[in-house]
């Protein structure tokens, strides 16, 4: 051993416990001081073969069941090597199975192929620890005191004193001391360090800026969100700046999120069912993902997001991952174009497209409301750096209009009067607290409610109209005016409108017109 690191207060015998067990060393008190041995070498200082006969068996033998004993060790220790940075060897039984680990962390500093023979001897000696003997001795028998080492008639090994009884009879307990150690030289002094010994440097993060419909219980302009992903991960600050420059720090993020890539194409699919036919195949940079319930799912579990080739996001949920190869997840029973996404549903994705997963670590921007729809630079810098390190990432974007603006209206119809007329009616979804079943109908969510209509004909011509309520009628005149015949197809586009904001993401439907 190399060095050893005193990570905060403690005692001393705790402290030389856990070294004593790495080393092999054994010790007792021998009148009034600490004796401390080597297991290397230790050799046998009497021979017993005369045990005083008690009240139980001359000797009795006490060995723990196989089951309890660790079949693999990790020894955490600190590597000169690689900048005093923590690592890990590991020993393991050829024998075992399905090994009982033991994890032993220690703050010791240690070259890797000494720390590995230290975990092969801490090992073996575990299997010594776990055989026990008592036995008496006759009283006149004084020479042997705790920490001796002694052979047993009839008993195979040394066994280490560890505890004597005075009374009618000396009662002694001891234990089987594994293979002796071969003896270690002196490691000198440390392996030099890196040179110079410098601060690693941190990792330029992957960085995804997502416009993403108001979240349940989201406000303000909450859709626009950030997903970090870097290895190792030590904390990034995220900014932002109108400008350019003056990045106000709006975000510390302390986690990575759960990102990934597209291996297959991602095509359009079913709204508002559970679509059974696609699947997503993804490919995480880390983590993992799991399959949940039905319930589970429509309690808006395993949300994530996927760009789309319009570049815009598509939400979407699934209910079973099953992971196909290393990093590699199948996820199929996809809930699709969720919070309003459903044009960048249309647009499909392409293998390689980014996917996200929204939970926890995939955070709000922080945006204000003047800061919507405009071109904003926006700065993650890792925790402590500074502005030009070769690690800060700057982007710019123009997010939070997915936030403010209405959702597409559903269960477009049309329907085709004796007199020509055609009438409209359609259902208008909210972007506010829509999930509750106690109301007879969902927040308005806007400042008053107003739907722009396009009507057409497919060579060109348009009818537009405004309408304040989710139904419009269009009389034959007005067709004939726009179009100059009562058209026999028409495509409807219909957009729920802001009066701050502007129209919302439409909803298209053709229409024939029977006979």
């Amino acid at each position: 051993m190399t060095g050893f690191v005193a990570g905060g207060p403690g005692s001393a015998r705790q402290a030389l416990e856990e070294l004593m067990r790495l080393t092999g060393t054994v010790g007792h008190v021998a009148a009034g001081r600490l004796v401390l041995r080597s297991l290397a070498r230790l050799r046998p200082e009497a021979w017993i073969t005369a045990f005083a006969d008690g009240e139980g068996p001359y000797v009795e033998l006490r060995r723990a069941d196989a089951s309890e004993r660790a079949q693999e060790v990790s020894l955490g220790y600190l590597d000169p090597a690689r900048a005093y940075q923590p690592s890990a060897a590991e020993a393991v039984r050829a024998s075992a199975d399905r090994p009982r680990k033991e994890i032993v962390e220690l703050p010791v500093v240690l070259d890797e192929a000494h720390a590995r023979e230290l975990a092969a001897a801490m090992l073996a000696e575990m299997g010594g620890h776990a055989e026990t003997a008592r036995f008496g001795t006759a009283t006149s028998d004084l020479a042997l005191e705790a920490g001796d080492t002694v052979r047993l008639d009839g008993r195979d090994g040394a066994w280490l004193i560890t505890r004597i009884e005075t009374g009618l009879a000396r009662q002694m307990e001891a234990r089987l001391l594994p293979p002796r150690r071969r003896a270690y030289p002196d490691q000198g002094k440390p392996p030099p360090g890196p040179d110079p010994l410098v601060p690693l440097g941190a990792s330029r993060p992957l960085v995804h800026l997502l416009d993403l419909p108001l979240p349940e219980g989201g406000d303000a302009i909450a859709g626009a969100r950030f997903a970090i992903h870097a290895r190792p991960f030590a904390g990034y600050a995220v900014g932002v700046s109108r400008t350019g420059d003056g990045f106000d720090t709006r975000s510390i993020a302390t986690r990575a999120a759960t990102t990934g890539t597209l291996i297959e194409a991602l095509e359009a699919g079913p709204r508002g069912v559970l679509d059974r036919g696609r699947r997503l195949v993804v490919r995480l940079h880390r983590g993992a993902l799991s399959s949940i319930g039905e319930e589970a799912l429509l309690d808006g579990g395993n949300l994530c997001a996927v760009q789309s080739m319009s570049g815009a996001w598509e939400v979407l949920q699934f209910a079973n991952a099953a992971e196909t190869a290393p990093q590699v997840f199948d996820l199929s029973g996809l809930l699709r174009a969720q919070g309003g996404t459903e044009d960048a549903m249309a647009a499909g994705a392409a293998p390689g497209a980014a996917f996200v997963l929204l939970d926890a670590a995939c955070e709000a921007l922080g945006l204000g409301i003047g800061e919507v729809g405009r071109d904003l630079a926006i700065r993650v810098s890792p925790l402590g750096r500074l502005a030009d390190d070769p690690a800060v990432v700057t982007l710019s974007a123009v997010l939070g209009a997915r936030s403010v603006r209405p959702l597409s209206p559903v269960h477009l119809r049309a329907e085709f009067q004796p007199d020509g007329a055609l009438a409209l009616v359609w259902i208008r979804r909210t972007r506010i607290g829509g999930d509750s079943w106690d109301g007879l109908d969902v927040p308005l969510g806007e400042e008053r409610e107003l739907y722009s209509v396009e009507i057409r004909d497919g060579t060109g011509a348009v009818l537009s109209r405004q309408a304040e309520l989710p139904a419009l009628a269009v009389p034959a005149a007005e067709q004939h005016a726009a179009f100059g015949a009562l058209p026999a197809t028409v495509t409807v586009t219909v957009a729920q409108k802001s009066p701050v904001w502007g129209d919302g993401t439409p909803s298209a439907q053709t229409f024939i017109r029977p006979g």
